[in-house]
């Protein structure tokens, strides 16, 4: 979705993707959580010099702190400037979830405080916390009413297990809420007339604080306040391509959700035939068809008996294999001009319903959780049956083979960053 001065003059969605998906966006969760810090500061619920320790009380044990770890700033979280040289995440969920405060506070950084950069989802888990702490809030009850409801944005955002939206990821959007954000920044906080966020926020947030290094151009040129700083402007970054690129000096505001690993290319892509060419004027549109697993007709039955396991052969060049989920007992078979499939998935089973040749919108209903699909299949030159299931809330289509021999296999189209639990690829 691209926008010119607050119009929409492009825009196109591929299926099995409809309007209105709220797609997971992952990282772009995190200039959502700053977002929140700064309407937190205007309200003087804290200060972006004040300390975290101090904020969040200290450690637990009431022992002192490491230096370095008291001299963090809520400044330090927003640019990721902590002096940590490794994300602090892995080490704070080894821990239950109850203890990642401290966790992080037992972390001292290798280097000075606000001296190097690093890519920190730890720090950003912190900044929901301040907002959880300061507000008596979650972060998404908390932007609601100031943020997205004056947006027009719906929004879930997956939480922990004590039930906190994450911060670091998990916020799901639509296109047209992500364009949104992306267009609120473009015009200083000010939207249809009405000042959202606190004068001189948007400039602070989108100035740059830190060097970053990076083998990939575009992640090589600093960073602001959970926001990548870019060629000209700045954009919203997520994993696997959701972006929402600002660029104030041109009025234009490009909205993407992506579902591929090539994010480089796909930035230069973006320069290349949106940016520097520049679009015609006026209102545009499309829905466009992508490939679906050919169909000769061949076999009528498929059936795989036991766990599906990964098949590294199935997995693209340059992706991650990710884990396998929990999908067992396969069984296809032609139903007149359908097909319909039917599996154990985390226990549960499932029926599903594919119509050669075409995508076909439905749920996987794993218990009292509805998570929706789009499914295609069809079967190869050797009778092979391929199925593919779009999760249409997140970036993740899982891949499936079954042979005539009773072999089957799967693979992840992009693997899921949060696990392989099918259940919690849904927006809720």
């Amino acid at each position: 979705m691209v926008l010119r001065d607050g119009v929409v003059v492009g825009r196109c969605q591929w299926e099995p993707y409809v309007p209105g998906d709220l797609a997971l966006v992952y990282s772009v969760s995190k200039t959502v959580t700053a977002t929140a810090v700064g309407l937190a500061v205007a309200e003087g619920r804290f200060a972006l010099d004040d300390r975290v320790a101090d904020l969040v009380g200290g450690a637990p044990d009431g022992s002192p702190l490491d230096d370095r770890v008291a001299s963090i700033t809520v400044h330090h979280l927003l640019s990721m400037s902590t002096g940590h040289t490794a994300d602090t995440l892995e080490a704070m969920q080894a821990r239950p979830a109850a203890e990642w405060v401290p966790a992080f506070l037992a972390q001292r950084p290798q280097e000075p405080v606000g001296s190097v950069h690093v890519y920190h989802n730890g720090a950003s888990f912190l900044l929901g916390e301040l907002i959880r702490r300061h507000t008596g809030q979650d972060l998404l009850d908390y932007l609601r009413p100031r943020l997205l409801e004056p947006l027009g944005i719906e929004a879930t955002w997956d939480t922990d297990a004590l039930g906190r939206c994450l911060g670091w990821t998990g916020l799901h959007l639509s296109i047209d809420g992500l364009a949104a954000l992306g267009e609120l920044l473009r015009c200083d906080g000010v939207w249809h007339g009405r000042r959202l966020l606190p004068e001189g926020w948007v400039a602070r947030a989108t100035a740059r604080h830190v060097d970053t290094t990076d083998p990939h151009p575009d992640w090589g040129l600093g960073y602001g306040y959970q926001v990548w700083m870019g060629r000209e402007g700045y954009r919203l970054d997520g994993a696997y391509g959701q972006f929402a690129f600002v660029l104030p000096a041109r009025g234009l505001v490009v909205a993407i959700q992506s579902a591929q690993s090539c994010t480089q290319l796909l930035v230069d892509l973006v320069w290349e035939h949106l940016v520097v060419p520049g679009l015609p004027d006026g209102p545009a549109g499309a829905t466009a068809r992508v490939a679906v697993p050919p169909d000769t007709g061949r076999g009528t039955a498929w059936r795989a008996s036991g766990a599906v396991p990964l098949d590294p052969a199935m997995v693209d060049p340059g992706e991650e294999p990710g884990r396998a989920p929990d999908v067992a007992d396969v069984r296809a078979e032609r139903d007149g001009g359908e097909l319909r499939l039917s599996l154990l998935a985390e226990g549960h089973p499932v029926e599903l319903v594919a119509q050669p040749g075409s995508w076909r919108r439905q749920h996987l209903q794993l218990g009292d959780v509805r998570v929706p699909v789009a499914v295609a299949a069809g079967a190869d030159e050797q009778g092979d049956l391929h199925v593919r299931l779009v999760l249409t809330d997140t970036p993740h289509t899982l891949r499936l083979r079954l042979g005539r021999d009773g072999q089957a296999g799967l693979a992840w189209r992009v693997a899921p960053l949060q696990g392989p639990c099918l259940s919690r690829m849904r927006a809720h």
